[in-house]
């Protein structure tokens, strides 16, 4: 091959560097393949994802579903401890302002709840204060009229989803402490999916002290950087529909019994397709197609062929067992979810414990940070619109149970273990390594107390006759001992 010109070289070293600008420049797109730039695009997967996206996803797919309700569920087993002041400041008792927070937030707590539940689905989601304060939603909250009514000035608490709230504008005085935040909110009252059937469509603005913004994963403290809890396993979502239903699709179209009929050579086609046309039929396909209809409706009916022969279109479908469980487990990495958490296990074996210990430390996390903050600030508001009065200590904190705390079995388990060291150590030592309150404290037992012995039995304080080692009899006056044997 005879070298290169420098002309036809230059063309070539600039036709390769605006390939190289072209990649590098849809590179910077979605996938951020440079040399398969339309991947996502063979794979099926949305260049952007937005909230009807995860709405539908929530909706209509048993993993994403799945996934939202075991965090949900998990993390809200129980409700936290209302503590007025620090953890260290928790009284053995109860105190009134403890007493009565927690008498208000046990009428709310399923609408707390729920907030949360579209928070994961969606970037974020709210929470809507209504109010008996005898002025309009987007006007500030009256507070003097609230502290005269106290808790029955809170009417309910209302739920919103990302779709039905939007912020209006945005407070942007760098010396104000609302800098960065909404000024105003619309809330559509319309639910999610209805498209007006059930109902007039009304839109209110709403004031910000009448709203709570749950956003979680935003750490900016502005709400449109939310990160919903689909957002990174959604291809993946895809994925496993397009395994899971190509599976079930292959297998209805082999269980409906597509038919190809083939003639011979010395078949005439012509007098076929005249006798369909004098039974009525536009064409001999649609004869055929009338007769095979026909056949598949009942499961006695029978085919005659005279010159020709009839075949069963089908193939061997596939494991779809394989790519699904890599596909779910990728889903389950995205949301930090064990997969046999996730999705059980079809052979009888269950978590074992370091998924169990996994998923209760990712759960444990979520409700002392997001969980708690978003309750606190809740409280915070009520005591700030005059809802409830102040804590005394000035602060509130919430004491969740610990996720990793042994069950009854386990704890049975532990003490069964620690009471066969108790019998091994006795045996090979003639003393047990664990006494019988160590036993009971790993199941979380009460302690036996220890039984007191009586003034004056105590056998270390009786002296002995250094001579014969035998006890020597002190005589006692008024629970005294007599030391008069001893003087010189």
């Amino acid at each position: 091959m005879s070298e290169l010109n420098s002309g036809e070289q230059f063309l070539v070293n600039a036709l390769a560097d605006a390939i190289g600008r072209q990649r590098m420049l849809y590179a910077q797109g979605p996938n951020g393949n440079t040399k398969r730039t339309k991947l996502w695009d063979e794979f099926g997967y949305p260049d952007t994802v937005n909230f009807d996206n995860y709405y539908r996803a929530y909706e209509r797919n048993a993993v994403a579903h799945a996934a939202v309700h075991k965090l949900l569920d998990t993390c809200w087993t129980d409700n936290p401890t209302i503590i007025d002041g620090a953890e260290k400041d928790e009284a053995e008792e109860t105190t009134e302002w403890e007493s009565s927070t927690t008498k208000l937030l046990s009428k709310h707590w399923a609408k707390l709840k729920d907030a949360d539940r579209r928070n994961l689905v969606g970037r974020y989601s709210a929470v809507l204060l209504q109010i008996k304060d005898g002025r309009n939603w987007w006007e500030p909250v009256n507070r003097d009229v609230v502290r005269a009514l106290g808790d029955k000035a809170l009417v309910k608490l209302i739920p919103a989803w990302e779709a039905q709230i939007k912020p209006g504008n945005f407070d942007i005085d760098t010396q104000s402490d609302t800098y960065g935040q909404p000024v105003s909110y619309n809330f559509n009252e319309q639910p999610v999916g209805d498209d007006g059937t059930y109902g007039t469509v009304r839109s209110v603005t709403v004031h910000p002290d009448r709203v709570i913004i749950l956003c979680e994963g935003s750490e900016d403290e502005n709400m449109l950087a939310g990160v919903p809890l689909l957002r990174a396993g959604f291809n993946k979502l895809l994925d496993i529909e397009k395994t899971s239903g190509g599976s079930a699709e292959g297998f209805l179209k082999n269980a409906s019994r597509q038919l190809a009929m083939e003639f011979d050579a010395t078949t005439d086609v012509s007098t076929l397709v005249k006798q369909a046309k004098e039974a009525g039929y536009d064409s001999l396909a649609e004869a055929m197609n009338d007769k095979v209809r026909k056949l598949n409706s009942g499961t006695d009916s029978a085919l005659a062929m005279q010159a020709g022969k009839t075949s069963v279109l089908s193939v061997a479908p596939a494991d779809p067992t394989p790519t699904w469980t890599a596909a779910a487990n990728e889903f389950s990495a995205s949301i930090q979810c064990p997969f046999t958490i996730q999705f059980g296990q079809q052979t009888g074996r269950l978590a074992s414990d370091e998924d169990k210990t996994e998923w209760a430390k990712r759960c444990n996390g979520r409700r002392w940070g997001f969980l708690t903050d978003y309750i606190t600030r809740v409280i915070e508001r009520f005591w700030t619109l005059g809802i409830i009065d102040p804590p005394k200590n000035g602060e509130v904190t919430l004491a969740w149970s610990d996720l990793l705390a042994p069950s009854e079995k386990e704890k049975i388990a532990n003490m069964a273990a620690m009471a066969d060291v108790a019998d091994k150590t006795r045996s090979a030592f003639g003393t047990s390594a664990v006494t019988e309150n160590e036993i009971r404290a790993v199941g979380e037992l009460e302690p036996i107390p220890e039984e007191t012995a009586p003034t004056g039995s105590d056998e270390s304080a009786k002296q002995t006759d250094p001579l014969t080692g035998e006890p020597i009899e002190q005589s006692t006056e008024a629970g005294k001992s007599d030391n008069s044997t001893q003087q010189s």
